[in-house]
């Protein structure tokens, strides 16, 4: 039993050598966890791999990690989907600069 926020959660666990607070503690990350990957297949913005060999999938997931965190960078926040879908537009050259920037919330200077 864990008792957070006025509640009792009861957990089931085979991992009898750990206390409660611990198995408690390891879901609430693993809940973490999952909110990252579903955060970061919205910025991956693909329903498949672009390449087929695991160096290639590397190369797609630093890409789109580094261009989640420029974005960040340049506006402040966690880029939206729609925000990642105009950067995508964008390089693959079916946007302009001033449609990307505009979608940013950025004045062209």
């Amino acid at each position: 039993e864990i008792h957070a926020a006025g509640k009792i959660f009861v957990l089931i666990t085979s991992r009898e050598d750990l206390p409660a607070e611990i198995v408690g503690l390891i879901y609430r990350y693993r809940w973490q966890i999952e909110l990252f990957f579903k955060w970061f297949k919205m910025i991956l913005g693909c329903r498949h791999w672009l390449a087929e060999s695991s160096r290639g999938v590397a190369i797609q997931l630093y890409g789109a990690l580094i261009a989640t965190l420029l974005l960040m960078l340049l506006t402040k926040e966690r880029p939206t989907k729609r925000q990642m879908e105009a950067s995508h537009l964008y390089f693959v050259g079916f946007a302009t600069e001033d449609e990307l920037l505009r979608e940013l919330g950025l004045q062209k200077s």
